[in-house]
């Protein structure tokens, strides 16, 4: 049995081999001077294989019209058995020129059919005039045409499976040479991009070193601020070259994805103060509000976690000229599950440009194309590339009122909860606290407290407690924000002391502020806004009893 590199070639090499075996058999059984098969093609009629024992009358590769060989009788007469005692005296045989050369003979001719119908060729025997056939010659002739059309049908089938291995190996041949083309390209690319930022980042990093030289006490407000434009824009470069390389790791497949345990609460925080000083420069209002239990310790990486929260708040400080920028997180799952989802929120004033031109604001949400946005910024690109890759997501909707939200979806895994930081959230249990604030979105202390289980009983002036306080309501500690309505805070500490001796006051200030010496006397705690979960805690264990 041949076989083409693994593919079955079936019994023989070709059907010229078979045709000579079935001759080959024929001619040990029976006892006709002439056998033959012949294949056509309806145009020419072309001897495969041929025996001749005592006279030559057939040979084999001669090759014969069609309508001119006795063949076409037995095929064009619906794929029948033709039997002719003699060719001279049959009425269609007699007058053929083909008979004039062979003379008188005895014909026998079986159709080799396939399985379709279609008619491949003939088994033919030839031999004098009066040659007796008898059946069981006749049966066995019929059953080698049947046997040699499954042949044909066997080696078409697989020649036809062979040509599509042939097409397969090709079409590897091609997906691999594009794969080597395609690998060969981005490393070009990366090499490029490596080179580039190596160049650029160095004169860069000169540039910004020279801005600090250049700063000196007695320059103008002008030159400041040329000074302060040349820093920003290399700043600027300095995060785009960064992004690009970021990007390109992760377009590459080479970023790595580590699973540590880290505090979600604090990573989350670092990360957003990153952003306060450019909150307080451009006088846009920063919010925190962590629904998030800060004693829980979580498994996933907590450097690309801040790095993906980090473009998605460089993209909304970018996007916001006034107004505020709050950030909100909380877990979503089964206290009994080990995996929970983090639902991160960053939400800013503000409407996403597209096709440059800004959106119309919608009376509902409305969700925006996230594909789009992205491919428009390179770190929201790196952003969602990190999210992917974490099995998480990013979404973007555009809100009421020219608001924007950035939604982030992670899962993460628990691993412990802290039991030094749980202990102290015991001991807060049912602790008094009055807490006075505006009614600004920072509502991350009150919920803070709340979660602790706290008693809070909030006010945005200083008529109502003084009000409860009157009324027998007695704090154990008072958190007062600076930026009180009334622009008294101090005095509204220094009554609240008065009325309620020994009382604790923490007093809450915007990043960058600076307090004088005399005023900070006043209070027990000083924590900058957004407070951190941390701080607040600690601040509470240590002044509380």
């Amino acid at each position: 049995m041949g076989t083409v590199e693994g593919v079955n070639q079936g019994f023989y090499e070709n059907i010229e081999e078979a045709a000579a075996h079935i001759v080959d058999v024929l001619s040990g059984i029976l006892r006709v001077n002439t056998i033959f098969v012949a294949t056509n093609d309806g145009v020419t009629n072309v001897i495969l294989e041929a025996f001749n024992r005592k006279e030559e009358l057939i040979v084999k590769g001669t090759a014969l019209p069609f309508m001119e060989s006795y063949c076409s009788l037995v095929l064009r007469d619906n794929n029948s058995v033709v039997t002719i005692s003699d060719t001279t005296e049959h009425s269609v045989t007699r007058s053929m020129n083909v008979t004039g050369g062979l003379g008188n003979r005895f014909f026998v001719g079986v159709p080799i059919v396939r399985r379709t119908g279609e008619a491949f060729g003939t088994i033919c025997i030839m031999d004098d005039p009066g040659y007796n056939i008898s059946d069981t010659d006749m049966k066995t002739l019929k059953a080698m045409a049947v046997f040699l059309g499954y042949v044909v049908d066997l080696e078409s089938a697989l020649h036809v499976q062979e040509q599509r291995l042939s097409d397969s190996e090709q079409l590897q041949e091609k997906l691999q040479a594009e794969k080597e083309r395609a690998e060969s390209e981005a490393m070009t690319k990366t090499q490029m991009l490596k080179l580039m930022s190596h160049e650029i980042r160095n004169p860069l990093n000169g540039i910004l070193g020279l801005t600090d030289l250049m700063r000196t006490p007695d320059m103008s407000e002008e030159q400041a601020e040329y000074v302060n434009m040349i820093e920003t824009s290399g700043n600027i470069l300095l995060s785009l070259l960064n992004n690009m390389m970021n990007f390109n790791i992760n377009e590459a497949g080479k970023t790595v994805i580590h699973d540590d345990p880290f505090d979600l609460v604090s990573t989350i925080e670092n990360t957003v103060y990153l952003y306060a000083g450019t909150a307080a420069s451009k006088k846009i209002e920063l919010g925190l509000n962590l629904n998030l239990n800060v004693s829980q310790v979580f498994i996933g990486d907590e450097i690309k976690i801040g790095q993906m929260l980090g473009h998605v708040m460089q993209y909304a400080m970018d996007s916001t000229r006034e107004g505020a920028v709050l950030v909100t997180a909380e877990m979503r799952g089964d206290e009994v599950e080990d995996t929970s989802l983090l639902l991160l929120r960053v939400r800013y004033t503000g409407q996403m440009l597209s096709d440059n031109r800004l959106r119309v604001s919608t009376v509902k949400p409305e969700a925006i194309s996230t594909e789009k946005l992205i491919g428009s910024n390179l770190g929201l690109a790196v952003s969602q590339n990190l999210a992917i890759l974490m099995h998480g997501r990013i979404q973007v909707n555009s809100l009421q009122g020219d608001e924007t939200e950035f939604r982030i979806s992670l899962p993460l895994r628990r691993y412990w909860d802290l039991p030094q930081i749980t202990s102290v959230q015991q001991r807060l249990k049912a602790k008094k606290v009055l807490l006075a604030k505006d009614p600004d979105i920072l509502q991350g202390v009150s919920s803070l407290m709340r979660n602790w289980e706290m008693d809070v009983r909030m006010t945005s002036g200083s008529a109502s407690a003084y009000e409860w306080i009157k009324e027998g309501y007695k704090p154990d500690v008072a958190v007062v924000d600076l930026g009180l309505r009334e622009g008294i805070t101090v005095d509204f500490v220094i009554a609240l002391k008065q009325q309620i001796e020994g009382l604790p006051v923490i007093v809450l200030v915007p990043y960058g502020m600076h307090m004088d010496i005399q005023q900070t006397e006043v209070f027990d705690a000083v924590l900058t806004k957004p407070v951190r979960q941390t701080e607040l805690l600690n601040a509470l264990s240590i002044i509380l009893p």
